[in-house]
């Protein structure tokens, strides 16, 4: 499947194209240029074009009335676009199947458009089911609200962060042991009579155990994503989560006894979107790329499920290490057990509400010139002062 993205007058967002989201695309430019607008609103259309694949799923298994409805509005609000939104927002997302065929969502004149006509239903052969994860920067606050348990019901931090959060709980029934070679520990998950406890150890010879929410800033920030990562990659499983869903929604509708599938579920292609707002929070640049490549390994060389991930950054080094690790792909080798083909990244600079790619297709790289112009005026003023 490929997918492509317009969007035109959405808060920061003056107007962007980006024609083909590739399986790792990265957005890098200043605070406030318009990058996690950007990532919010693909993840919110990629949760529309889930949504869509159900519906025609559910068309075509002799279930007439579909018992999804999309509530834009209340989307909207949980992306923070409400106040974004005017009379000349405009959002169209493209996906194209292997097939050929191209499948549009639109949204204009404040209206969502392109997911209700019986000529916008999916074929049955470009059925795709996803899963969506978004991990807000405000990931730090996991350990200290799981810690909290039961004492944080009722409180509210936002749908993302929410969303990182149910994500992170998740993984964390799954996942009772993960190492951290860079960060020289590793997270334990114990279950006691009042919930998980998450600690970590130290390890090379460093012996210390701590809880997670007195740990630094950089761990606090690193061990939620890699274990999110970690668990898509490796525990998830798709074919439970979507029979149980669906089936799950036809039994409380009363409508199991009319569903007739048209196919098996675990017949229909399936991807795990992933979304990190700037997964350097907090580290050392060489903790930094090590992350990097430790996600690109779980995602892309150590997998169970098909992923994509995508990020938003501000840092300079990540970019430049992923040239690093495009160069180890191209001569068969590995760097910190990672490396990436030039075909499968994206990267754009936003700034003043456009992107440009700096993808540089002659030489396999990424163009990290423009990157270097907040040091080199640096170094410029230092010189003028002798």
């Amino acid at each position: 499947m490929k997918e492509s993205i317009y969007i035109r007058n959405l808060g920061p967002i003056h107007e962007i194209n980006i024609e083909e989201i590739r399986p790792l695309t990265v957005f890098i430019g200043k605070s406030g240029s318009g990058k996690s607008t950007l990532m919010k609103a693909i993840a919110l259309f990629r949760w529309i074009h889930k949504m869509h694949n159900i519906r025609s799923f559910l068309k075509h298994s002799n279930i007439s009335k579909s018992p999804f409805r999309f509530r834009m509005e209340t989307y909207l609000k949980n992306c923070g676009f409400d106040k974004f939104i005017n009379a000349s927002t405009e959002i169209e997302y493209i996906t194209t199947s292997s097939s050929g065929r191209e499948y549009k969502i639109g949204f204009s004149g404040k209206k969502l458009r392109g997911t209700t006509s019986n000529a916008d239903i999916i074929d049955q052969h470009d059925l795709l089911f996803n899963k969506i994860s978004f991990i807000s920067e405000y990931r730090n606050v996991i350990p200290l609200w799981a810690d909290r348990g039961a004492a944080a019901a009722g409180a509210y931090l936002g749908f993302y962060f929410h969303e990182g959060f149910n994500d992170f709980d998740i993984a964390s029934e799954a996942i009772k042991e993960l190492e951290f070679p860079y960060l020289d520990l590793k997270l334990i998950v114990r279950k006691t009579h009042f919930g998980k406890k998450f600690l970590v150890m130290g390890t090379k010879g460093a012996e210390y155990e701590i809880d997670l929410k007195n740990s630094s800033s950089g761990q606090q920030n690193a061990i939620p994503v890699t274990a999110i990562a970690e668990y898509y990659s490796k525990h998830f499983d798709f074919d439970l989560a979507i029979n149980s869903s669906i089936i799950k929604f036809l039994g409380h509708t009363g409508r199991l006894k009319d569903f007739k599938p048209i196919q098996d579920l675990s017949d229909i292609q399936k991807k795990v979107f992933i979304h990190i707002e700037e997964p350097e929070l907090s580290l050392y640049p060489d903790a930094q790329c090590q992350l990097v490549a430790s996600l690109i390994s779980n995602c892309f060389l150590n997998s169970h499920n098909n992923i994509e991930l995508m990020f938003s950054t501000h840092s300079p080094y990540i970019i430049n290490y992923l040239n690093l690790l495009m160069r180890a792909n191209d001569r068969n080798s590995l760097i910190d057990n990672a490396k990436l083909p030039y075909e499968d990244l994206a990267v754009f600079l936003i700034d003043e509400g456009s992107n440009q790619d700096l993808m540089v297709q002659n030489v396999r790289l990424v163009n990290t010139n423009p990157l270097s112009n907040p040091i080199n005026d640096i170094y410029d003023r230092y010189s003028r002062l002798d």
